[in-house]
């Protein structure tokens, strides 16, 4: 299957009002080495989608795709070797090509491949302040008020009434946006706000955490159209993977190949 452009805005047209964007933060979470935008397009070809990878890597693992199976169109972008002035050798993106991969109920996996594989316990609402990239206090604030992070005193404040694991969510979420800062990210507040939520479920799905996808509603308020939806898709896998790389512990939440 090949997927041209009219057939990839098609699809994302579909979603930008459907649950299908929802969906695929959680399946990122398991997988987060394929972008976000990949993530929505497994999705939108294959429901209960759980976990992907290439035909020759399915192999090397020892597990062979089902005879009949038809692979799940990815886009794979294309870079070729350019001269720098420095006389070193730099990537240079010169265009995309269609990649496909398999999920494993198109294999002869075993049922328990994904609990061997994956390793998604809690790892703590306290190792999580202990590994952020600045100070966590935490004080009474008024009702309906979780957390906020302070830019000016590079702190985040979290409140003390929350749960284990809301502290841990509402740590995460105000991670997300220092992260925007650090980077210098210029975007609406309604869209950050889209942007951090999702990819603080991403984290916390990536570490086990019971967390409540943000509603597809709520998101589609946003992502008015389809280049709405590739912009968000960039900055969420941005975010997303360095939360996933700022609050790793050791090597049980390290990426798996793509």
């Amino acid at each position: 299957m090949k997927l041209t452009k009219k057939e990839l805005d098609s699809k994302l047209d579909s979603i930008v009002n459907c649950e299908v964007f929802a969906r695929a933060l959680k399946f990122k979470a398991l997988q987060h080495n394929y972008s976000h935008l990949n993530c929505i397009l497994i999705q939108s070809q294959r429901e209960n989608v759980t976990y992907v990878l290439p035909f020759k890597k399915w192999n090397a693992l020892g597990i062979s795709v089902l005879k009949g199976e038809k692979g799940l169109a990815i886009i794979v972008p294309r870079f070729r070797k350019v001269d720098k002035p420095d006389g070193s050798k730099d990537d240079e993106l010169v265009g995309f090509a269609t990649g496909h991969v398999f999920d494993i109920s198109q294999t002869d996996a075993p049922p328990d491949f994904l609990i061997a594989h994956l390793n998604r316990d809690f790892p703590g609402y306290q190792n999580l302040v202990e590994l952020s990239p600045i100070p966590v206090a935490e004080r009474p604030l008024r009702k309906g008020l979780s957390g906020y992070f302070d830019s000016k005193e590079l702190t985040i404040t979290i409140s003390g009434n929350l749960s284990e694991a809301d502290k841990a969510l509402t740590l995460l979420h105000e991670t997300g946006h220092y992260l925007v800062w650090k980077d210098k990210l210029e975007l609406l507040p309604e869209i950050e706000e889209v942007i951090v939520e999702c990819s603080a479920f991403i984290a916390a799905s990536k570490f086990g955490i019971d967390a409540t996808a943000p509603s597809a509603g709520y998101i589609a308020g946003y992502l008015h159209n389809t280049e709405d939806l590739r912009k968000a898709s960039k900055v969420i896998d941005k975010i997303s993977n360095e939360l996933l790389k700022t609050y790793e512990r050791s090597e049980e939440y390290a990426e798996s190949g793509s």
